[in-house]
């Protein structure tokens, strides 16, 4: 598609309608904000269904992150891994106290 096509244009041509089309293109975030296309700072307040609530962008998180994806990025249920049990152990003893 033409570089003159609106990025909402382009979302309405390759992506299912669920919720309409969005009114804002984020570009990054960075704890608690995200930033818009148009360089605006937002309050990123879309926890929720399949989506995190983990902030953007902090360092721990991103070290946590790219040391798993060195190792192993996504497995089926049909195996087991061991940061997969120990956090469900984990789970288990925050849950239990």
């Amino acid at each position: 598609m033409s570089s003159l096509v609106s990025w909402q244009e382009r979302y309405e041509h390759s992506l299912l309608p669920v919720f309409g089309t969005p009114p804002v293109l984020v570009v990054r975030g960075l704890g608690c904000h995200v930033w818009d296309s148009e360089g605006r700072r937002l309050l990123d307040m879309q926890g929720g269904i399949a989506v995190n609530a983990l902030g953007h962008a902090h360092p721990d998180l991103v070290s946590a992150i790219a040391e798993q994806a060195a190792t192993l990025i996504h497995d089926s249920n049909l195996v087991a891994s061991e940061p997969q049990i120990e956090l469900a152990e984990a789970l288990i003893r925050i849950l239990s106290l």
